[in-house]
């Protein structure tokens, strides 16, 4: 993909000049979390270690005290930010969730419109311009990433097989109830709600790994909320 790393300072800076997004849709947190990786895998990479970028989403360094103080309660150098990749997918995943819902609503509830539009914003602060052409390549190796990861999820997810619903274990359907109600609680912010669903569908199946990760999400989303950190995207931050 051709595109310069002025071009990617510039665009990449013009995200600053958006204010707070309210929430226009409601997403699932699934979504939320392939869209980050998708960012992550389509991230342009220059070749330099002194590209002034951070990360592994290329993130210029005047955006990371600010995201970091609103969707964790504190700022962070972008030294910092770059040494905790958890960290640095927290924050993203913050910022990222309210824009993905502002672009769902704008989109009409359209899944790959939203993510064509969130990868607009990304690249350039401005998601109408999910079809410019100087951009297209970008956004459709978002879009290919976003997929993917959705795939995958799919995948495995699904039973290795459908055995008559008389000889399921009886768990199943408690697990899936209570995955589905911590998901929902994830999306309310209500942490301690969604880990103590998290928690009671473990029980149901112990070593379930998409219980174990829903877990580990909530926890780094718990302790990193604090009492001036609504979660949502922090105001601009002009350079």
């Amino acid at each position: 993909m051709r595109v310069s790393i002025g071009k990617l300072i510039v665009s990449l800076s013009a995200i600053l000049a958006f204010g707070t997004l309210p929430a226009q849709a409601q997403v699932s947190e699934r979504q939320v979390v392939a869209l980050v990786e998708a960012l992550r895998q389509a991230a342009p990479q220059t070749g330099r270690a002194d590209d002034g970028l951070y990360s592994d989403w290329q993130i210029m360094p005047g955006n990371i005290p600010r995201w970091s103080k609103s969707c964790i309660g504190r700022e962070l150098s972008p030294t910092e930010f770059e040494a905790s990749p958890d960290v640095a997918r927290s924050v993203v995943t913050c910022v990222m969730r309210d824009v993905l819902a502002e672009e769902y609503g704008a989109s009409g509830n359209n899944e790959m419109l939203a993510v064509r539009r969130s990868a607009a914003w990304w690249m350039r602060g401005d998601p109408s311009q999910y079809n410019s052409s100087e951009i297209a390549e970008y956004v459709q190796k978002v879009v290919t990433a976003y997929e993917g990861q959705q795939e995958t999820t799919a995948a495995a997810a699904a039973p290795q097989s459908s055995p008559p619903s008389a000889q399921r274990p009886p768990q199943s359907s408690e697990f899936d109830r209570y995955m589905a109600a911590g998901y929902e609680a994830t999306e309310q912010r209500d942490y301690e709600t969604a880990l103590l669903y998290f928690q009671r569908a473990l029980d149901e199946r112990p070593n379930n790994s998409f219980a174990q990760q829903a877990i580990q999400n909530v926890e780094k989303y718990r302790t990193g909320t604090s009492e001036d950190a609504s979660g949502s995207q922090p105001e601009p931050n002009p350079q």
